[in-house]
């Protein structure tokens, strides 16, 4: 299964509703694509993200640097091809260039599901048919009221969603425990309610504030600190009862393992885009389980539910409202979640079958990316 041909595109286009948490507002959304051929003309895609920044770094990266690493190899031999793209992109850091290599691992993937007929949760493992869905909210603006959140949260349980993350990091954090009781009340006493800081507090606030949230039986408290704050995150989590859920913001299995080897988180929230591709999350997952941990990855909504299918550690799906490639208006086939409950597409490979009519308006371009690009870090 030689691969013979290496496409790159990149497109940039904002959140189909507005988002907006502790930390960030974000105004666009940049998707790298990659698409391999095969000699025998299959062909396969992957699909990277960045949030506002980098698209055209990441893009330039795959296109002049990585396409041609893999031409000539393969596509079966995913740990190989993973391996050449790493070693010979290792010297940028962490984060751009794993970001880069996902696309690429995923269409590979892709192209082994196609080959062998097989769906892609089949192939991680096929741990589960289905996996429950929890509904993820990024919405943290000022114009936001307590009102407006808690009818939202009555329109998630019509929906058929048990489950739902909000965001806090208020700066008076009183507004923080009313969201927070007023959306537990609305939720029932079997409804699930997680909350995410988006890294918002130091490790001192967090000593004094996140004891205050136990008492609201929370799912998990989400990234509570900077990403890089390991101590401080065993610390927090000796202090507490609600689960510490972080990952999003790690980018390899070796600082997952800082986090596990200290004791200073409950569910891993490693994503796929973010850590290098598939081949590299399943490390990941396997990491977590052998620690005893659940895993429950970010965003990539399509992508995750075949991951989460696949593992026998599967947590809950995330399903991001106005992030998933089926609000965005991106796929010739949506995939939704119904009820609560995310099932993966049983189509040969990831079964993501992209819009390239709807893409192709939101081309990225060096131009483009100048004239939207305003800041949106807090």
């Amino acid at each position: 299964m030689q691969i013979t041909h290496v496409d790159v595109q990149a497109y940039s286009l904002p959140p189909a509703s507005p988002w907006e948490d502790a930390t960030n507002r974000v105004g666009r959304l940049e998707f790298l694509v990659v698409e391999l051929q095969t000699r025998s003309g299959l062909r396969g895609m992957g699909l990277s993200y960045t949030v506002d920044i980098g698209g055209t770094a990441m893009l330039s990266l795959a296109r002049d640097y990585l396409a041609n690493l893999v031409l000539g190899m393969d596509a079966r031999d995913y740990e190989r091809i993973w391996e050449r793209l790493n070693r010979q992109s290792r010297r940028l850091g962490l984060g751009l260039n794993s970001m880069a290599i996902a696309a690429f691992d995923i269409a590979v993937w892709d192209l082994i599901g196609k080959s062998t007929g097989q769906p892609l949760h089949k192939l991680l493992g096929g741990a589960r048919d289905s996996i429950p869905a929890y509904i993820s909210e990024i919405n943290l603006s000022a114009e936001d009221r307590v009102e407006d959140l808690v009818a939202r949260i009555a329109d998630y349980r019509d929906r058929g969603y048990g489950a739902v993350k909000i965001k806090v990091g208020k700066e008076d954090f009183a507004e923080d425990l009313e969201r927070v009781a007023r959306v537990r009340e609305a939720l029932g006493p079997s409804g699930r309610l997680f909350v995410d800081l988006n890294q918002k507090w130091s490790a001192s606030e967090a000593i004094v504030k996140a004891p205050q949230l136990d008492a609201f039986n929370l799912g998990w408290i989400e990234e509570p600190l900077l990403y890089n704050d390991v101590p401080g995150h065993a610390a927090l989590r000796r202090a507490i009862r609600t689960p510490i859920a972080l990952g999003e913001s790690l980018y390899s299995r070796h600082q997952v393992l800082e986090y596990l080897r200290a004791d200073a988180v409950d569910i891993v929230q490693a994503d796929v885009a973010f850590v290098g591709g598939i081949t590299e999350w399943l490390k990941i997952a396997h990491l977590a389980q052998a620690f005893g941990r659940p895993v429950a990855p970010h965003f990539m909504m399509e992508l995750s539910l075949h991951l989460l299918c696949g593992v026998p550690n599967a947590f809950m799906l995330e399903n991001v409202i106005g992030g998933s490639l089926t609000e965005l208006g991106l796929l010739e086939e949506p995939i939704a979640v119904v009820n609560g409950i995310g099932v993966p597409p049983d189509r040969p490979g990831h079964g993501i079958v992209l819009n390239k009519a709807a893409l192709k308006p939101h081309e990225l371009t060096g131009e483009r990316a100048r004239a939207a690009f305003m800041g949106g870090s807090k």
